[in-house]
């Protein structure tokens, strides 16, 4: 009996200390049934609705409120039906309490639950958040009003983290930049277009940074970037302390000097005027001495390159005339030496007579060769398939380069046929190849590489007519040519060989044909990393063959002139 008595002193005890705090809870409490009457409110709660707490027991929410039902009565009902609680929803409207005004609170609603878990009603509560609403707008006001004094000034203002990202930063900096605030927000400082030129400003302002995190004021004159300009500024950089002195953020600003650092850089080139005037005028000096001096090495060069034109117009009009009197006398002397031999029948007087043919035979070769150069042999142009023409001659080219040197044969698939001499392209190469070989005495790689290309062209040689030709290349990894001997290898006579090795014409005739045959020969060398000599000859088709051998017959008596260089 005695700890049934205790139990119940005990629970009313609960109940009291239950109802004290019910009563004196500074949020309103209430208590609802399913129909939305009032079951028991708390003294706030009755406050805010105007009534007091026993007016409350019985009635409806909207014979009270009947200003918040329209927002309030479809939630209420919502946690009846499903039984599932609504938290911090915002009721907004007028109650007795506050006739006229428009009032806010935040409430909670909870379904309580009897029996079989139906819900039997609603807990309610209810805080008046009016007037924090109205001091928070207050706080937003005031920081929009500051935000804008701030987008008023000319000054560069911001604000950033402890780890440098950029929290704000006012308009002046930004429009000076044609940046948004959306495009900085939230990236570091130094990566923002007004430092990202120079890696050496991010590196300072990095440092910067770091000294404003710890305390200390860090100011001095830097460029930023403004769009398309560099525009000087007094920039600072602060530590931003909260109420208690803990440091919470960066202030960074900056200050436009532009006008000032101009100012000070006039007043010095005021300074140094004279000074400066003399450099310009030195300087100025300078360059209308290496004006004038290029000018006459432009004029060297081209009086050299027409004297170096004569010349070879002129030698290969003598050679031309030479070789065709030279031709005529070896002529009679070889129809001599026929009618010797028929008359005679003396054995050591016919081989006599043989040895002298063969050297007159050897001299018409010489002719040959000079012709060639002065572009004045008879040719007898052909269609020929450059595949299969050095695929043919590719033996004879082997024996020619002999045992101490490789050879590679290539053609690029695409060159087709051309139009020329097949003896003289022939000779041509077999020319070019002996050269190659002997500027290899220790042996060496020679590599002829057949690839057709278009005139005009970078691999093709300045006066070459346009069109299309096959470019056939003797390379060879060979000694090469200084600039002085590049410059004279195609001129008749001319070799750096022993006497009695070579007489000097091959390049010459390789030359002479190559622009005989409408197209050009081009030379490349330098010394120590061998020589590339390549013969430009036109491509054949089966619309232009007959027009283009008929246009080479027409020039069998060109005039002879300088090579070129690929």
């Amino acid at each position: 009996m005695d700890e049934f008595r205790a139990s119940r002193v005990q629970d009313a005890t609960s109940v009291a200390e239950l109802d004290a705090l019910y009563a004196r809870a500074p949020l309103g409490l209430g208590l609802v049934d399913r129909d939305l009457r009032f079951v028991r409110v708390n003294p706030a709660l009755a406050d805010m609705n105007g009534f007091s707490p026993e007016e409350h027991v019985g009635k409806k929410v909207w014979d009270l409120v009947p200003d918040l039902r329209e927002t309030a009565e479809p939630m209420l009902l919502q946690v009846i039906e499903t039984g599932e609680p609504l938290r911090d929803v915002a009721i907004i409207g007028t109650t007795l309490a506050y006739p006229g005004q428009i009032r806010e609170w935040r409430e909670q609603f909870y379904p309580i639950f009897v029996g079989e878990g139906e819900v039997s009603g609603i807990g309610i509560i209810c805080e008046d958040v009016t007037e924090r609403r109205i001091q928070e707008r207050e706080i937003r006001e005031r920081e929009d009003r500051l935000r804008r004094v701030l987008d008023q000034l000319f000054a560069f203002v911001g604000v950033l983290t402890l780890d440098g990202d950029i929290d704000y930063a006012n308009r002046a900096p930004l429009d000076a930049a044609g940046l948004h605030l959306s495009e900085v927000a939230g990236r570091p400082f130094w990566e923002a277009p007004w430092w990202s030129y120079d890696p050496e400003l991010q590196e300072q302002l990095k440092r910067a940074i770091a000294a404003a995190r710890g305390g200390a004021v860090v100011r001095y004159d830097v460029p930023v970037r403004l769009g398309d300009a560099l525009v000087t500024i007094d920039f600072q950089l602060a530590p931003l302390r909260d109420s208690a002195g803990e440091i919470t953020g960066l202030i960074p600003s900056g200050t436009v000097i532009e006008e000032r650092v101009q100012a000070q850089r006039a007043l010095q080139s005021l300074a140094d005027d004279l000074e400066i005037t003399v450099a310009r005028r030195t300087a100025a000096l300078h360059q209308a001495n290496a004006q004038l001096t290029e000018e006459i090495a432009r004029r060297e060069a081209a009086q050299d390159a027409l004297i170096r034109s004569q010349k070879m117009e002129a030698m290969g009009r003598l050679v031309a005339g030479v070789a065709h009197d030279f031709n005529n006398i070896l002529a009679a002397v070889l129809s001599g030496l026929s009618l010797i031999g028929r008359r005679l029948d003396d054995p050591e007087t016919l081989k006599l007579i043989d040895m002298s043919t063969n050297a007159a035979m050897r001299g018409t070769g010489l002719v040959k060769q000079l012709l060639a150069f002065a572009r004045q042999q008879r040719l007898e142009p052909e269609r020929i398939d450059v595949a299969a023409f050095l695929a043919e001659l590719e033996p004879l080219l082997r024996v020619s380069a002999g045992s101490g040197v490789s050879l590679e044969v290539s053609e690029d698939g695409g060159t087709g046929a051309i139009l020329a001499d097949p003896a003289q392209l022939q000779s041509a190469l077999l020319n070019l190849v002996i050269n190659a070989r002997d500027a290899m005495p220790d042996g060496g790689a020679i590599r002829i590489l057949a690839r057709a290309v278009r005139a005009p062209g970078s691999d093709c040689p300045r006066d070459l007519a346009d069109g299309d030709y096959a470019a056939i290349s003797v390379i060879d990894s060979g000694t090469g040519m200084p600039p002085d001997v590049l410059a004279r290898v195609a001129e008749p006579f001319f070799t750096t060989k022993q006497v009695g090795k070579g007489t000097g014409l091959g390049v010459s005739m390789v030359h002479g044909f190559t622009h005989q045959s409408g197209g050009g020969l081009g030379i490349e060398s330098e010394l120590g990393k061998g020589t590339t000599m390549t013969l430009f000859l036109p491509c054949a088709t089966q619309t232009s063959t007959g027009a283009k051998m008929a246009a080479l017959a027409r020039t069998q008596s060109g005039a002879a002139g300088p090579p070129d260089s690929a």
